[in-house]
């Protein structure tokens, strides 16, 4: 498989940053280290794909289940994969919450919200559902259809006369601040599409970053400087902290003069739903393919529907959530996600090199 299959798993994990948690999480942290926070994440960010990268290229054509099952004993391989199948439930499960939620606000609010979101799961579902390389190829599509327009926006944003750059500049006075590890973990999330090699990596015989990795870091460290100085520059550096979604309350705040588009959340909304689904249905299904392993199969005229019943299960689990959560409640959650994710990658990679010695020691 084309190795750039490996940088798009890369973009569309920064594209869905630009709406997600990350931007409210670091404006809330404006004066307290997020200007400090973003820098630093930029070298983590680099070293976790550098590393993760370097290690999970000596297992060519295996994915972590696989490379688990062959150097690991059961009870752990049970344990670490579901860890990480339940990471990348809740990474989706976030995601879907927040755009049905947006959706129904700014789109429909006549619409239930409990209807949105089977809307949108039927169309996850079937999804996460195919092939892992028909997954990659529809992302691809996805992106190609939608990249040049959110291109587009970002630069109309940047070249926007309703900008106030001076309270850009005020964010920029508290570079001093320390920032605590929930901005930096959060930060370096825009950096972690990289992990989906944990199951994708079947489907490569090598990859490596090489220089593209400074290109990559680059990428993603102005994906965090746009997220978080463009609603500033809009809404003033304390006029910004009252919006729950800052982007969201950014685009409809700007305005293009494009035929019969005016209003640039027109635009963004529709773009950004589309990119969301293709991330919930990307950690769907790494997810489902990681749990799957340590699970015994249900077949049915030798068929597997294992995978089915996981999505089931997720799919009833984003259901009951959404019925019972509120987006306060959501955000939370996924803070604690966000947290916990830095870790989880630093696990990660210290298990694949563990793994490597063991497996590369001589025997006595």
């Amino acid at each position: 498989m084309s190795k750039r299959y490996f940088y798009i798993m890369l973009i569309l994990n920064m594209l869905t940053n630009i709406v997600a948690y990350v931007p409210t999480v670091l404006i809330e942290n404006r004066s307290n280290g997020a200007l400090l926070g973003m820098f630093i994440s930029l070298p983590i960010g680099m070293l976790l794909i550098f590393f993760f990268v370097k290690y999970i290229s000596e297992f060519p054509e295996q994915g972590i289940p696989e490379i688990l099952e062959k150097y690991t004993k059961k009870w752990f391989r049970f344990f670490y994969l579901f860890f990480q199948g339940f990471l990348w439930f809740i990474a989706g499960f976030v995601t879907l919450t927040i755009f049905t939620h947006i959706s129904k606000q700014y789109i429909n609010p006549e619409l239930d919200e409990l209807v949105m979101m089977i809307s949108f799961l039927v169309i996850i579902f079937f999804g996460a559902l195919m092939n892992s390389k028909h997954v990659l190829y529809a992302i691809e599509i996805i992106l190609l259809l939608n990249f040049p327009f959110i291109a587009f926006i970002i630069f109309k944003t940047y070249t926007n006369h309703e900008i106030i750059w001076d309270s850009a500049r005020v964010a920029l006075t508290h570079y001093q601040e320390i920032p605590n590890f929930e901005t930096i973990s959060t930060a370096s999330f825009v950096y972690t599409g990289y992990a989906n090699l944990v199951i994708f990596n079947r489907y490569f015989k090598e990859v490596k970053v090489g220089f593209s990795i400074f290109i990559l870091s680059f990428l993603g460290f102005i994906t965090l400087v746009t997220t978080f100085f463009i609603p500033i520059g809009v809404h003033g550096f304390d006029g910004i902290g009252i919006y729950t979604f800052p982007w969201i309350a950014t685009t409809e705040a700007l305005r293009i003069e494009l035929g019969f588009i005016e209003r640039v959340s027109f635009l963004f909304l529709g773009l950004y739903i589309n990119i969301s689904i293709a991330s919930v249905t990307l950690h769907w299904h790494v997810g489902m393919e990681q749990l799957k392993t340590i699970f015994p199969s249900v077949k049915i005229k030798k068929k597997d529907y294992t995978p089915m019943i996981i999505l089931v299960v997720f799919s009833l689990l984003g259901l009951i959530s959404q019925y019972f959560l509120d987006v306060e409640m959501v955000g939370r959650i996924a803070r604690i996600w966000m947290m916990a994710l830095l870790p989880a990658q630093i696990m990660g990679i210290v298990l694949l090199k563990v793994i490597l010695k063991r497996r590369d020691k001589p025997a006595k």
